[in-house]
């Protein structure tokens, strides 16, 4: 009995063996999986920052057109239009505040039925720590949004 359980490799000696031709083959996985893993988790906080930004830009171009809407004249439309989406966009966004455009279009000093105003808000946003995926250092970003010209308004010089 003592000589079967010596061939068959008693409970003993595979307990034993197991672990030594099995040594060292997680240090090689972690290897190899390691950098899949590190470009994962950096295209999901790529993928995060272009829709926080984006979402951002969305709500910049929302609030400037309601604000450019209710203007007297153009001059004012387009500076109601840059600080409304100066405050949306403030210190706590990714835009660089030097990089913000506004373009407003479709305002009337005398509005017909059915007049909008359409709003434009571009921002460059840094890329960089995403240069491994393919992203430039920075990205330009664009939301546009269309308000109707309020009625009850008076655009007209004599007002």
């Amino acid at each position: 009995m003592r000589l079967i359980r010596a061939r068959t490799g008693g409970r003993g000696q595979r307990a034993r063996r197991w672990p030594h031709r099995e040594r060292g083959s997680i240090s090689v996985e972690v290897v190899v999986l390691a950098p899949g893993l590190a470009l994962l988790l950096l295209l999901i906080a790529a993928g995060a920052r272009v829709v926080e930004v984006q979402g951002h830009i969305d709500g910049a171009a929302r609030d400037a057109a309601r604000a450019a809407s209710v203007a007297r004249s153009y001059t004012q439309a387009v500076q109601a239009a840059q600080q409304a989406a100066q405050a949306d966009l403030g210190p706590t966004s990714l835009c660089a505040s030097r990089t913000v455009g506004i373009q407003v279009a479709g305002y009337r000093a005398v509005p017909l039925t059915g007049g909008a105003v359409t709003v434009t808000v571009t921002c460059a946003v840094n890329m960089s720590p995403f240069a491994a995926l393919g992203f430039g250092l920075s990205k330009h970003f664009t939301g546009q949004a269309v308000a109707p010209l309020d009625p009850f308004m008076c655009r007209d010089v004599a007002c």
